[in-house]
């Protein structure tokens, strides 16, 4: 049977992490304020243009970047055409006007948020990447929390993953049940973009 002194200290670290899970939860809802979204986007452009390392790391790996973006490019145009053609439907032929333009509307956000939120993703990875080499290279070693709330909470990343969600992701789900193979190839290209980008450079 377990003493009472380990019942105390198991009741205790479950109310600790509780009040973490807790906490964590609420900075990266608190993500989603539009002054907060404005600072986090700012200071990750701040960083590039004052944080060596991480301004180094782009630079030295441009055409692959620049690669992982285009693949962004492509993946949002056929998300943003996917979606146009969904909402034309919803109305029969011939569609209206007003439908069209919205239509329009809606795969032009869709193309931009799409584009915005995957680069915005991938720039946050690429600047963790390169702090953790510099802390590597210097012979730093440092925690990282683990877990997914761990991960919003310190990168700040709430915001460009709930565009991915709504940009990317869910015009992938809608196009899949109309072409299936056509979003079988997105999110193949979704999941090898990074995976290669990581191989040619490990």
């Amino acid at each position: 049977m377990p003493s009472k002194l380990t019942k105390d200290k198991l009741s205790r670290a479950v109310k600790s992490g509780a009040h973490g899970a807790r906490a964590a939860a609420g900075d990266t809802m608190d993500q989603l304020r539009p002054r907060n979204i404005l600072r986090d986007a700012r200071d990750l452009l701040q960083k590039f243009e004052t944080n060596d390392v991480f301004r180094e790391y782009v630079v030295n790996r441009i055409w692959l970047v620049l690669g992982v973006v285009l693949v962004f490019v492509l993946m949002s145009t056929v998300c943003a055409i996917s979606i146009m053609f969904f909402t034309a439907r919803l109305a029969p032929p011939p569609v209206p006007v007003s439908l069209r333009f919205f239509a329009l509307l809606l795969g032009a956000a869709i193309w931009v948020g799409g584009i915005v939120g995957q680069t915005y993703v991938f720039l946050i990875w690429l600047e963790e990447r390169a702090a953790q080499r510099n802390r590597a290279a210097q012979g730093i070693q440092s925690a990282v929390p683990g877990g997914i709330l761990a991960y919003l909470k310190y990168s700040r990343a709430m915001p460009p993953w709930i565009l991915v969600a709504l940009c990317v992701v869910l015009p992938i789900a809608i196009l899949a049940a109309y072409a299936p193979l056509m979003a079988a190839v997105l999110v193949v290209l979704a999941v090898l973009a990074p995976v290669v980008f990581d191989k040619i450079d490990s």
